[in-house]
């Protein structure tokens, strides 16, 4: 395996036929590519874990790194082969914080222990500003259905018809029109895949009043930035050429006003009518058609579902832990939810440690000029949560 990553065998000489069919050449020259670019050339392999007869979790060091491996065998030759993470050996949370800075475009970052007094700021870099969170904004989404479920005002297992297709992300735009869904499965794509319909039907389904109340419950500094909560529909109906008119209109309102216009704006702001070629150009109106939060609200906000959040919520919140699962399985306890589009990439945890220790970390990059460099982001981000995850020797 390491003089493949070397460049000093060829894939037939080393993985099954049904391994080369299913994964040719080339593509696999891609990923090692990736890798190289990304960590550098690798340079000795440093652990093998026997996983059972057939497979093995592999760390190989590279330059910058040690990537983890789970290789499959079968007859002698592998027969599977996953990237599951990686670490850093001799980092620090200052060298992870200096990287972060370093990142272009503008970046907000915070890390806080919560403590049964209170949050304790561990790191901070314009924890307070204002920047484009995307998809981050389901947190509040879901914060007004554990407020509503506790208060007995909704059940997890009440049913809506799946009434406001969106465009993807997600995996529900596909099914059948008004599909009968729970609260709890609506929830539940919403977070874990970031499901754009399941969003847009929560959102029409609670109703602005109910979401800028909860905006305001959670701490948010600026709630009108939120007020009113976008759909994803009409997030992207705005931002359209075509609409320019009715964005201006829209961005020189109040928020009462907003959300009249918003309420009127019909079908102008539905799917069939949207131009999905706004998110194919680079960054678009991310400054002005947005989803509006600095990486403390976003923290004050995780802190009150930690306090406060129905165990449905915190099970929802943990589906998708959005880091590799070597570095997730360091941690007791992950909930995760994250969010990019051109120009912004948002990633934010609600985490517990194996010794008991609870965090809450917002990560946010904005770039009007460029993309971000998602899988770069996401190294970062783990490397973060091993800085805080505890000792080396905690690691699987």
């Amino acid at each position: 395996m390491l003089a493949l990553l070397q460049g000093k065998a060829k894939a037939a000489d080393i993985f099954s036929p049904a391994f080369v069919t299913a994964v040719p050449e080339a593509q696999l020259a891609q990923v090692i590519a990736g890798l190289k670019a990304q960590h550098g050339e690798p340079q000795a392999v440093v652990a093998v874990r026997s996983m059972d007869a057939r497979s093995a979790s592999v760390d190989i060091r590279f330059d910058k790194a040690i990537v983890t491996f789970t290789i499959g065998m079968l007859e002698g030759r592998l027969s599977g082969l996953f990237i599951t993470g990686t670490r850093t050996e001799g980092d620090s949370l200052d060298k992870v914080v200096a990287d972060f800075a370093a990142l272009p475009g503008r970046t907000g970052l915070i890390v806080q222990k919560l403590t049964d007094t209170g949050a304790q700021t561990l790191v901070a870099r314009n924890a307070e500003e204002r920047f484009a969170i995307a998809s981050v904004f389901k947190l509040y989404v879901l914060a007004e259905i554990d407020r509503a479920v506790r208060a007995g005002e909704r059940k997890w297992s009440d049913v809506l018809p799946l009434a406001q297709k969106s465009h993807p992300s997600g995996i529900s735009q596909d099914w059948p029109d008004n599909a009968p869904l729970t609260l709890q499965t609506l929830a539940t794509l919403m977070i874990s895949v970031s499901d754009n319909s399941a969003t847009d039907t929560l959102i029409a389904a609670i109703g602005q009043k109910r979401l800028g109340a909860i905006v305001r419950a959670s701490g948010h500094a600026k709630p009108s930035d939120m007020i009113p909560l976008l759909s994803t529909q009409a997030a992207t109906g705005l931002k359209m050429p075509a609409n320019a008119a009715l964005r201006d209109r829209f961005l020189a309102a109040d928020d009462a006003a907003q959300t009249k216009l918003l309420a009127e704006a019909g079908d102008a702001l539905r799917l069939k009518n949207l131009d999905l070629s706004v998110y194919t150009g680079g960054p678009n109106q991310i400054d002005t058609i947005e989803w509006f939060a600095g990486p403390a609200d976003i923290t004050r906000l995780l802190a009150m579902l930690e306090r406060e959040g129905d165990p449905v919520t915190r099970a929802i919140l943990k589906i998708n832990p959005g880091i590799p699962p070597v570095n997730a399985k360091r941690w007791d306890y992950i909930g995760y939810k994250g969010g990019s589009e051109p120009g912004i990439m948002a990633m934010s945890f609600l985490l517990r440690s194996k010794t008991g220790e609870r965090f809450a970390v917002s990560a946010l990059v904005n770039n009007p000029a460029a993309d971000i460099d998602q899988p770069g982001f996401v190294t970062l981000m783990a490397r973060l949560l091993d800085q805080l995850a505890g000792p080396p020797a905690t690691r699987p």
